[in-house]
């Protein structure tokens, strides 16, 4: 139980700055490593 409180408040911690360019990290994170080993 402390655990998935604890795991919960680091996630959340984390993310808190990004706002709504959370969806534009995820893009950017999914298709990035394709990306630079195409370079």
């Amino acid at each position: 139980m402390m655990q998935n409180y604890l795991d919960e408040f680091c996630y959340k911690l984390n993310r808190r700055y990004f706002g709504q360019k959370l969806f534009d990290r995820l893009i950017i994170a999914s298709v990035y490593p394709y990306w630079y080993d195409c370079g």
